[in-house]
């Protein structure tokens, strides 16, 4: 069972179930990944476990839905550049919302427990590759209207280089980090460097390598 089955149709169940992920994001976030466990998710939330268990069976599955809820709502936010501007306007929109997302302390501490969590279990490590999938899918489409002459790999290689660069920003620029007065300077740095591989860049055109889970499309 998975959380988007277990709420369909009961009120009451969308309630219970936005309750326990925004419990277990938080928890996440204060106590950290070593900390994290069905039995502290459900004391936080204010529920049993056996009514945890109901809407998310195992650890896997609750993460899984969390995450799905995080890429989520970064997903419906760039679709809506998508729906108003030109292609490189819909690309910078992009860029710069991330960038200055991970100046907030609940994206610069969020991110890293997670990264935490998928370094130690592999499963955990795929439900992160496939949440991060959606993401390079929709990167990849926009660098492709940007630029129409590169093959899908190309796109597909720019679009996991410009991602995991933004995310290793977050620890150097993100909350309260060593270079968090420069953000701006590197979401300028960072959007000039970027278009100029997408527009000019020699991106390597051979054959695309595949994730572990190509389910991503």
């Amino acid at each position: 069972m998975t959380y988007k089955t277990a709420a369909k149709g009961y009120s009451k169940g969308e309630k219970r179930i936005k309750l326990i992920l925004a419990a277990a994001e938080q928890l996440l976030i204060d106590s950290g990944y070593h900390n994290f466990s069905m039995r502290k998710v459900a004391t936080k939330a204010g529920v049993s476990v056996g009514n945890l268990q109901y809407y998310f069976p195992s650890k896997d599955k609750l993460l899984e839905a969390l995450l799905d809820k995080v890429i989520q709502n970064y997903l419906d936010a760039f679709e809506k550049f998508r729906g108003q501007y030109a292609p490189k306007e819909q690309f910078i929109k992009i860029i710069k919302t991330v960038l200055k997302d991970i100046k907030t302390k609940h994206t610069t501490v969020f991110f890293p427990e997670l990264w935490s969590m998928a370094n130690h279990d592999k499963h955990i490590s795929k439900i992160m590759d496939r949440m991060y999938g959606k993401y390079r899918v929709l990167v990849a489409d926009v660098i492709r209207e940007i630029n129409p002459k590169l093959n899908e790999c190309q796109a597909q290689r720019l679009s996991i280089f410009i991602t995991a660069s933004l995310e290793g920003h977050t620890i150097f620029i993100g909350y309260r980090k060593p270079w968090a007065k420069e953000a701006e300077n590197m979401i300028d740095i960072s959007l000039q460097s970027f278009l100029w591989l997408i527009e000019h860049g020699d991106i390597p055109a051979g054959e695309c390598g595949k994730s572990p889970d190509t389910n991503t499309k």
